[in-house]
């Protein structure tokens, strides 16, 4: 069997570019907090970021099972290895700055929401509402870039930071979940485009841009974070186009732009503003 096609290399695969980008993201926080960037805490992150999302990947999941074919048949012990690998890398980074809260954050709502807490005769569970899977996304990871930043001393500022990045990826899993409605209505899982379809959703998803942008600026604008035209534009251009132009119909289209249109706009967002931002600093 080709590599390629060898499913236990998709699914240890499968949130690389995810981790990357996530990393990334924490190192733009860092940039709008006036702080200079960590990188073993950019490291950290996209290890726990990538460790998340192979952890879930590896466990049964009916929803991944219809939306995800290519992982059939994959080693489910390689990914809960690769995840613990990369629980300890990341950990020990974070740990390693006195971070100690921001590396079990995520995992601390992942249980929240899958399992709950069991708390006297009620057990607090996030799980069950439509769009409350795309809404803890938003929280862990909009919140863990906060208590990073908040932890260098930038509180304010990590309030607004972990506002814009929270709804960012609201809205960019709500993308993903557009990507998968025909898997998800075959499971019977009631997800945001599943309950509004794609039009309704696209308005929905809309505002919620607009008041992401409106944070960001204000934000800006009253010091309170520093002032990154770079960011608010290229987050403006790239998220704006998803939203209006992207459509399900993408994944399958002749076109190489439109299969990778989602990624390159989504997962490659960060990856290009570091870039740029690099370039015109040095």
């Amino acid at each position: 069997m080709p590599i390629s096609s060898n499913p236990t290399i998709h699914l240890l695969n499968s949130a690389t570019l995810v981790g990357f980008s996530g990393g990334l993201r924490l190192y733009i926080a860092f940039l709008l907090a006036g702080l200079a960037p960590s990188f073993p805490l950019v490291v950290a992150a996209s290890l726990i970021i990538y460790a998340t999302y192979t952890l879930d990947r590896s466990l049964d999941n009916t929803e991944d099972e219809v939306n995800h074919g290519e992982l059939a048949g994959a080693c489910k012990a390689a990914g809960l290895a690769a995840s613990a690998v990369a629980i300890a890398g990341g950990g020990m980074l974070f740990f390693a700055k006195s971070l100690f809260f921001p590396p079990v954050f995520p995992f601390i709502v992942g249980i929240l929401y899958s399992k709950g807490i069991p708390l006297g005769k009620w057990r607090i569970k996030l799980k069950g509402g439509c769009g409350m899977k795309n809404t803890v996304i938003g929280i862990t990871w909009g919140g863990t870039i906060a208590l990073v930043i908040a932890a260098s001393g930038a509180v304010v500022p990590a309030v607004a930071i972990g506002l814009y990045f929270g709804l960012k990826l609201f809205i960019n899993s709500t993308i993903f979940d557009l990507k998968d409605i025909r898997g998800d209505l075959a499971a019977g899982i009631r997800t945001l485009p599943v309950v509004l379809g794609e039009g309704r959703l696209k308005l929905f998803l809309f505002s919620l841009f607009v008041i992401q942008h409106l944070i960001l600026l204000a934000a800006m604008a009253m010091g309170i974070i520093a002032w990154y035209g770079l960011v608010f534009l290229y987050s403006l251009v790239s998220a704006g186009l998803v939203i209006a132009w992207y459509s399900p119909a993408f994944e399958e289209s002749p076109s190489w732009l439109k299969r990778r249109f989602r990624n390159i706009l989504i997962d490659g967002e960060s990856s290009v503003v570091v870039a740029i931002s690099t370039v015109l600093s040095g």
